[in-house]
């Protein structure tokens, strides 16, 4: 972490896209400027699309149940940002380390040291930025699972609930029917029991 007035802060994109480094003292080797430039370009350049990937998954996730993989991913984003900072700070320190120039041993020694040491912070950086790139694409891809699985839940349960109330009702219709026919006979019977009483008066 960079400090400012010894508090740490972190290093942002746009920190890393402004970055300058001291040119060498005269009489010593470092890194070629272009090259370093263009690969703090390309490292903040790649940061600001996995913040803007990690926001847009802030906004899509459900947060009860994906923010510890969201969390994970934003921790391994900051350890990215960390290393960036541990090369920057060996880029830099390299460019301070004094080389004779009348040995050519040393001058070939030193010019095939920094070329390694490019080449190495550029192969960690693309690994770094892979495995976040991976991790992103596996949170959107179990974003939609999820998301497919809880429509399809909802559907199910809706043709669930449909086919309970029609099974209701068809129940309360058969009820309400045999009620009805059980209400005329019980009439019937009553109309029969009158009959039969008033034949007997009038007999």
């Amino acid at each position: 972490m960079l400090r400012k007035a010894g508090i740490a802060v972190g290093l942002t994109p746009a920190e890393i896209g402004s970055m300058a480094f001291p040119r060498p003292r005269p009489g010593a080797i470092g890194y070629h400027e272009d090259q370093v430039d263009a690969f703090l370009l390309d490292v903040a350049g790649e940061m600001r699309r996995l913040e803007a990937e990690n926001r847009a998954l802030s906004e899509r996730l459900a947060p009860d149940d994906l923010a510890e993989r969201v969390r994970r991913a934003e921790l391994d984003c900051l350890r990215a940002q960390e290393h960036a900072r541990a090369l920057r700070a060996e880029l830099d320190r390299a460019r301070h380390v004094p080389v004779r120039l009348d040995d050519p041993h040393m001058l070939e020694l030193a010019r095939r040291n920094a070329d390694e040491h490019v080449a190495q912070a550029r192969r960690e950086a693309e690994a770094l930025i892979e495995q976040a790139t991976a991790k992103a694409a596996h949170l959107i891809s179990d974003a939609q699972l999820r998301a497919s699985t809880i429509v399809a839940d909802a559907r199910h349960a809706h043709a669930e609930a449909l086919a309970g109330i029609e099974a209701q009702r068809v129940a309360a219709l058969d009820e309400i029917a045999e009620l009805i026919e059980l209400a005329e006979r019980r009439r019937v019977e009553v109309a029969d029991e009158i009959s039969g009483r008033l034949s007997e008066f009038t007999g």
